[in-house]
């Protein structure tokens, strides 16, 4: 599972974004209600640093990471989201990939009674085929799952800010 590191809390953090993009509209069939290209403002803060991936308030990469998921999913929509801080001039563009929900958790996963945090995660690698990124549908909060070679690759482009956790495969339904 992908994330920002939790180091890197200096992160930029997005002001009024819920007024602009629903998260339920970041999925195929619905990311058309998402404009193609938007301006955010952050919180004003001198030590802000932009890493290559921000998993709050959604998922976003920066352009090189864009790039990679393009190499592995050649068919994957992006919304540009520019981040903007007035008063240091802070500027960074980002993309929100529209993935795939799949539904591949294995019964055997440990989740929070909400189904909101995945305290364990194990997917059944049958439901994911084979798909490099994509998000986990079982679950409210969003989660986004890569294979190891596209995360690989990501680091091979000298990705900071990027977390990773383990998630277990099992080969065959239970």
């Amino acid at each position: 599972m992908l994330k920002t590191d939790p180091q890197f809390d200096t992160a930029p953090e997005i002001i009024d974004w819920f007024k602009r993009i629903d998260r339920r509209n970041i999925c195929l069939g619905k990311s058309h209600n998402i404009e193609k290209r938007q301006l955010f403002f952050i919180k004003e803060n001198s030590h802000t640093v932009f890493p290559d991936v921000l998993s709050f308030p959604f998922f976003m990469v920066t352009e090189a990471l864009r790039d990679v998921i393009r190499m592995y999913e050649p068919k994957t929509i992006f919304k540009e989201i520019v981040l903007l801080g007035h008063k240091y001039a802070e500027t960074c563009t980002y993309y929100l990939p529209i993935l795939e929900y799949v539904d591949c958790l294995d019964p055997a996963s440990k989740l929070t009674r909400d189904r909101s945090t995945i305290l364990e995660g194990i997917i059944s690698r049958r439901k994911v085929d084979d798909r490099s990124i994509f998000y986990l549908a079982e679950v409210r909060n969003l989660y986004t799952v890569a294979r190891l070679d596209i995360v690989e690759s990501f680091l091979r482009r000298g990705a900071k800010g990027l977390s990773l956790n383990e998630v277990k495969t099992v080969h065959e339904e239970r």
